[in-house]
């Protein structure tokens, strides 16, 4: 985003020196703009506990930059994985309400997991720091395209009259690594043309709103009124108020919203006034643990000084003054939490869902907790026939073996498994079809052709009788990252899997079958050369197996000798 006119992102590497980190400190601002550097493992933890960086986005991606500095700080590779350890425990304890913080930071554990040397380590820990960052910039963009909508629709009926959008803290770009999340559809509707302001509350007691929201506007260009946080009530009762839209640090799987102290009373006042009251949350700031915010989610209590002491410029220099009498104690709880039932619908990178669990797993489908073989993805489904004859002889032969030597069945459960494809074309592939794993002999009718996929936003498009297999997404991983194969088979064997998890190419233990994250993981092992002989345990998916080749027959030799 501009700074002065110059694009700059939140955090990033210092040119010619990738050991150092550049943030910019978020302290100095509005009065001072200062970048800070960055070199060891112990200034990222003073920068993110006291607050030089803010924001539940940028917390994730400074959190993998701090795992990032940890590894140069390893002499002794042996040890690598307590000293990780370490370092996860000192970041994790920073900040203990944003979720992004320990989903980062699990993250590079994961990868890191899978180093050989240090050389290997330090690599690994950069490029996934870089992947946090670069991801996290571009959901927050895509929550601007989705959420632009919405303020078309209001200034459509306002016959292009200002909307009016209020705002609390700063979930902007200060707040993630780039576009912001509750500022992304704001930003979206200015560069359209789009007449909008925006009420910029101050948020007490830091004033985020006020030093940051209101800078960051402003170097933008984007119309803004700086208002006291009680007078948001007021606005909304006399009309002057179109919308609401803040972030979260945490959001439950069922869509309650933990957010900067404050928001819960903004959401009262907007259900009041039947104002519509939307949270801007990418999936990295989602909960799937936890059900009820407000018994669940730990709430940081922070220093009362905040409370006691306001900062601000004087005479040309930032001082610190003292709000309340001496000896009056203050206490100073960072956030609230605000029921799902106040909250009209939630803005994620995916598209907007109600604030409710059904809801926001149709945009999430992967992280349903289900039985093996539920379809993960978001499938678009166009019944019809297919005709590929040949092709469909060619694949029945081979997954008939594979049925008769136990790799693809049914469990006593009725659930089958194992799914077998062979491409078609360039982007085409067939792929045997969802429940199909107990029919010994397919017919054209059990196949599905998959036509289109998206692993970012986890959709699949497929014709046929039958909706393509729930391992689909892995499949796709495999075509589109090795062109040389043309066959790709998915069997679960507890002897074979057992067997080869020690010495074989294997997905991380954490990741979930049928999911974007799966066939990621997939993909870094084919394109990081880490598949010698054509097969992947999938770590993540007990018994789960994938075998891929030139043809059938090789994908299919391949996993039966090894």
């Amino acid at each position: 985003m501009n700074v002065h006119g110059i694009p700059f992102r939140t955090i990033w590497l210092k040119q010619n020196d990738p050991c150092t980190v550049m943030i910019i400190d978020q302290r100095k601002l509005p009065h001072q703009f200062v970048v800070e550097e960055i070199q060891t493992l112990e200034q990222m933890r003073i920068a993110i506990k006291d607050m030089h960086l803010r924001g539940a986005g940028l917390i994730g991606a400074a959190a993998a930059y701090g795992m990032y500095l940890a590894t140069l700080e390893i002499n002794d590779f042996i040890n690598f994985q307590n000293e990780l350890s370490e370092a996860a425990d000192t970041l994790k304890k920073t900040r203990p309400t944003a979720v992004n913080l320990a989903w980062a930071v699990d993250k590079q554990l994961d990868r890191l997991s899978k180093a050989t040397s240090l050389e290997e380590l330090q690599s690994i820990a950069l490029k996934t720091a870089s992947d946090i960052a670069d991801e996290d910039a571009e959901n927050c963009r895509k929550i601007g395209e989705h959420g632009l909508p919405i303020i078309e629709e209001i200034s459509q009926r306002k016959n292009g009259a200002p909307v009016n959008i209020l705002t609390h803290c700063n979930a902007g770009w200060l707040a993630f690594v780039d576009h912001g999340t509750a500022t992304s559809p704001i930003y979206a509707a200015h560069e359209k043309g789009i007449d909008v302001h925006v009420w910029v509350d101050e948020t007490r007691p830091r004033n985020q709103g006020a030093s940051l929201t209101a800078w960051e506007l402003g170097m933008h260009g984007v119309p803004h009124t700086i208002i006291t946080d009680n007078a948001g009530g007021h606005l909304m009762q006399h009309d002057m108020v179109d919308m609401v839209i803040v972030g979260s640090d945490r959001t439950t799987s069922t869509g309650d919203v933990a957010n900067k102290i404050g928001t819960y009373l903004k959401a009262l006042a907007a259900k009041d006034n039947n104002i519509p009251f939307y949270a801007a949350v990418p999936m990295s700031s989602f909960d799937w643990q936890i059900e009820d915010g407000i018994s669940q989610i730990e709430i940081e209590e922070r220093d009362p000084e905040e409370v006691a002491f306001i900062e601000g410029l004087c005479e040309g220099e930032i001082k610190k003054v003292q709000l309340t009498p001496d000896g009056s104690p203050a206490k100073n709880f960072g956030f609230d939490v605000t029921p799902a039932r106040l909250v009209t619908g939630i803005i994620t990178e995916r598209g907007i869902c109600e604030a409710n669990k059904k809801s926001i797993l149709e945009v999430f489908p992967e992280k349903k907790i289900m039985d093996e073989g539920y379809i993960k993805y978001q499938c678009n489904w166009i019944k019809t026939d297919i005709i590929q004859p040949h092709q469909i002889d060619e694949i029945n032969k081979w997954r008939t073996v594979l049925f008769d030597e136990g790799y693809i069945g049914m469990y006593e459960n009725g659930i089958g498994f194992g799914n077998i494809s062979i491409r078609v074309d360039e982007n085409l592939f067939l792929v045997s079809g969802s429940a199909t794993g107990g029919i010994r002999h397919l017919s054209a009718a059990h196949y599905a052709l998959v036509t289109d996929f998206d692993f970012a936003l986890n959709q699949l498009t497929c014709k046929g009788l039958t909706m393509a297999s729930s391992e689909s997404l892995t499949h796709a991983a495999i075509y589109s990252c090795s062109k040389e194969t043309n066959a790709v088979i998915h069997v679960h064997h507890k002897e074979k899997w057992n067997s080869l998890l020690n010495h074989a190419a294997t997905t991380p233990l954490e990741t979930a079958y049928g999911t974007p994250e799966m066939a990621y993981a997939i993909q870094d092992l084919i394109l990081g050369n880490k598949v010698g002989n054509h097969i992947i345990v999938m770590g993540g998916h007990e018994e789960g197996l994938i075998s891929f080749g030139k043809t059938l027959e090789e994908a299919t030799s391949t996993l039966l000798m090894n």
